[in-house]
């Protein structure tokens, strides 16, 4: 007699925090109410999954109990999540915001990797007062931030506080998730946690160290691998058209620099998206006159480099599945940058429409973009394209691929980059990243010069001895016109080497680390010094108290050229070399008010320069919300007696009155841009999917006699309302 399928596999009640089999998860039979309040029968057959605590110390007794169990039937993926707590007024639930993510606040979380990649996973995350966050981790957490905080989908969570703590369900469908169906037997990863804000708690399944850092807690390659029988895929289609109406008001220079010229009328816009689900695995996403009205504007910063300042993607059409399109050469330096598509100098091109297609097809990841722009300003008509193709090799943390992206105008102006990456684990925490890109540009050769490479060896772990060494080359002719290179042909030599430890039970510090760090960068032309950088730094953090930091670095900048500091000073061509000093103090844990702030103080070029910054936040209840940011720079050139001094300023007032609406206001002034701008958006959310807005955004110039000719005080207003709404078929 054969074996039954299912009899293959473990439960829960197989193992104590991990099981090297995977692990069936059970399917259930009659209805679920998603209320928050774990009631139903049928939860009791349903066996609970075994954790442990996480943190602030690792393998500690729990100060709560907690009550994981995770099932699904034809339709859904539950979860539920009982958190037991002896006095339920130590619940924190401090706000009533979506997608706010932070650690003032009870949460529990629901992780899936759906595909079983070990490389991405999708978290469904819901607080103690009912507000969803939902987010994906991308590249196995490895890199600067490998989490997209914008990524949304459909789903549903529902909380209650009783007397003996909380409640949690959450529901996501299979709709809303791609996963693979090639079997009778539906492989994913699978990963749980409770936090306890009171305590800074974190109760998880299944176990992983945390030599990671901050993102040990994330990694899908440590996810339990789990399994579902007889999994069907739900390809449902989301058809989103939206109606957009308001009025605009412009002052803007001519071309010859001559006057102002004042634009206004009314707008009247009708768009369309729609999400397709193709197969279990792959989503085509179309758009219709694509709009990106509910976006915020860009915060001010003060430049106090000679590079250009990188800004992040907020435009939702291209938050979706972005790790499929990562391609990066670390910190901002990347082959492919959406803010190149439908952007031009900070003005909004038009964008005709487009479509977007991401997935796996077999063990390929896959993303296809591609987008026509309208004309707009004397600017032509452009086609954007990006094919992105990665799999995984050798082992289930290592992966390879290639990308492709075009840029073609009109009138003949072409640019393409064909690149080959790969990310390979050579054993425990060491990992060899490689990637090389060629472009091909009308305007300049194609040789060897038009080609960029990046290698980088290094020890992902903060337990013990880490090191680093990065090698970087990017030639003269290298042209990533839809990506974002800080520097042109240059040379970069990086090398990092540290210790650092993990505290243990009653340590002050639960995270120690001491790095010393170099960082060389030439010209490929001859050989000569661009920038020569050597730090020595200590990052630590407590149980509860904060995080904080401190560095020292000895800089050595040899310019080319000078460049404008701001209108009326100017870093003349020469070699400097100057030191700098910075310290840094971030406040965790259950506190209504937050802030971070740091401290630079030291030379600067041939002057002397101190800089503050801060970003206060204040949870005032559930509905209210107050967050700010404030720098000071003040550079001092006494042998020129010039100065150089700057105040930038944001704040952002924000009303949550429940989880379906919201009123937010945001102003920010920039005293070295003379510039202030306010922002107000309305928001109302019955549910995903179905949104109305109303924005009115104004822009002001606080000097207007500073140039020639003078300028209107007004530079821009715009007031807009927009109606979208989802059908789901």
């Amino acid at each position: 007699m054969s074996t039954p399928l299912f009899a293959q596999y473990a439960s829960f009640k197989d193992h104590t925090f991990r099981s090297e089999t995977p692990v069936q998860i059970q399917r259930i039979e009659g209805e679920i109410a998603i209320d928050g309040k774990i009631d139903e029968a049928i939860w009791s057959t349903v066996t609970p999954i075994p954790w442990h605590v996480y943190g602030p110390s690792y393998g500690a007794p729990a100060t709560r109990d907690t009550e994981f169990r995770v099932a699904y039937d034809d339709d859904y993926i539950y979860f539920s999540c009982k958190c037991y707590d002896p006095d339920p007024t130590n619940i924190a639930a401090t706000t009533y915001k979506r997608d706010a993510w932070e650690a003032s606040y009870d949460q529990v979380a629901l992780m899936l990797d759906t595909f079983n990649d070990k490389e991405n996973v999708l978290m469904f995350i819901v607080s103690a007062s009912g507000v969803r966050i939902d987010n994906s981790v991308f590249n196995d957490a490895q890199g600067d931030i490998p989490m997209n905080l914008s990524w949304n989908t459909f789903w549903d969570a529902e909380t209650s506080v009783g007397d003996h703590g909380w409640d949690a369900e959450i529901r996501v469908p299979l709709s809303s998730i791609r996963f693979d169906t090639s079997t009778d037997m539906t492989k994913m990863g699978l990963a749980v946690y409770r936090f306890i804000a009171s305590e800074g708690e974190i109760h998880v399944y299944p176990e992983r160290q945390r030599s990671w850092g901050f993102f040990s807690f994330f990694k899908p390659s440590v996810a339990q691998e789990v399994v579902f029988e007889k999994l069907k895929a739900k390809k449902a289609t989301y058809i989103t058209p939206y109606l957009l109406a308001g009025h605009s008001n412009t002052n803007e220079l001519n071309d010859p620099e001559t006057a102002y010229v004042n634009e206004k009328g009314p707008t009247l816009d009708v768009g369309l998206d729609v999400k397709v689900g193709l197969t279990s695995n792959l989503t085509l996403d179309l758009t219709v006159n694509t709009d990106f009205a509910q976006v915020e504007a860009d915060d001010q910063q003060v430049n106090l480099t000679r590079f250009s300042l990188f800004f992040p993607e907020q435009r939702l059409f291209f938050q979706e599945r972005s790790s499929n399109f990562e391609l990066n050469f670390g910190l901002v330096n990347r082959l492919f940058y959406t803010r190149q598509v439908g952007i031009n100098d900070d003005a909004m091109v038009p964008l005709l429409g487009g479509a977007k297609i991401v997935g796996r097809i077999g063990r390929w990841d896959v993303g296809a973009l591609n987008m026509q722009s309208g004309r707009e300003s004397g600017l032509p008509m452009e086609n954007f394209g990006v094919l992105r193709l990665r799999r995984q090799v050798l082992n289930p943390r290592s992966y390879a691929g290639g990308m492709v992206t075009s840029r073609i105008d009109e009138d003949g102006g072409r640019n393409i980059g064909v690149a080959a990456d790969g990310i390979f684990n050579l054993r425990e925490e060491n990992y060899l990243t490689l990637a090389a890109v060629h472009t091909f540009d009308e305007e300049v050769e194609s040789g060897f010069d038009a080609t960029r490479l990046n290698a980088h060896l290094r020890r992902e772990s903060i337990d013990g001895m880490n090191y680093s060494l990065e090698l970087n080359r990017a030639g003269q002719d290298y042209r990533p016109d839809m990506g974002f290179e800080m520097r042109e042909d240059y040379s970069q030599v990086k090398m990092n080497g540290g210790w650092g430890r993990i505290g243990q039970e009653g340590d002050t510090f639960q995270r120690n680390e001491t790095n010393v760090y170099a960082d060389l960068i030439s010209n490929n032309s001859d050989g000569s010094l661009q920038t020569r950088e050597l730090t020595a730094k200590w990052d630590g953090t407590t149980a509860l108290k904060g995080n904080l930091g401190a560095r020292i670095t000895r800089w050595t900048e040899n310019l080319d050229d000078s460049f404008d500091l701001s209108d009326d000073i100017e870093i003349p061509q020469k070699r400097y070399t100057y030191h700098e000093a910075k310290f840094r103090y971030e406040s965790t844990g259950r506190k209504a008010a937050q802030a971070t702030s740091a401290i630079t103080l030291g030379e600067f070029f041939d002057g002397d320069r101190f800089t503050f910054n801060t970003t206060p936040k204040w949870a005032a209840s559930k509905v209210v919300e107050l967050s700010g940011f404030y720098q000071y720079d003040h550079v001092q050139f006494s042998e020129r007696k010039e100065s150089f001094k700057a105040h930038t300023v944001r704040l952002k007032l924000g009303f949550t009155f429940n989880r379906k609406v919201s009123l937010s206001s945001f102003v920010q002034y920039s005293s070295d841009a003379d510039f202030g701008l306010g922002n107000f958006r309305f928001r109302y959310n019955p549910r995903e999917g179905n949104d109305f807005f109303l924005v009115y955004n104004e822009g002001i110039r606080l000097d207007r006699f500073e140039k020639t000719p003078t300028a209107p005080r007004l530079a821009a207003r715009t007031l807009l309302l927009k109606y979208s709404y989802t059908f789901i078929k």
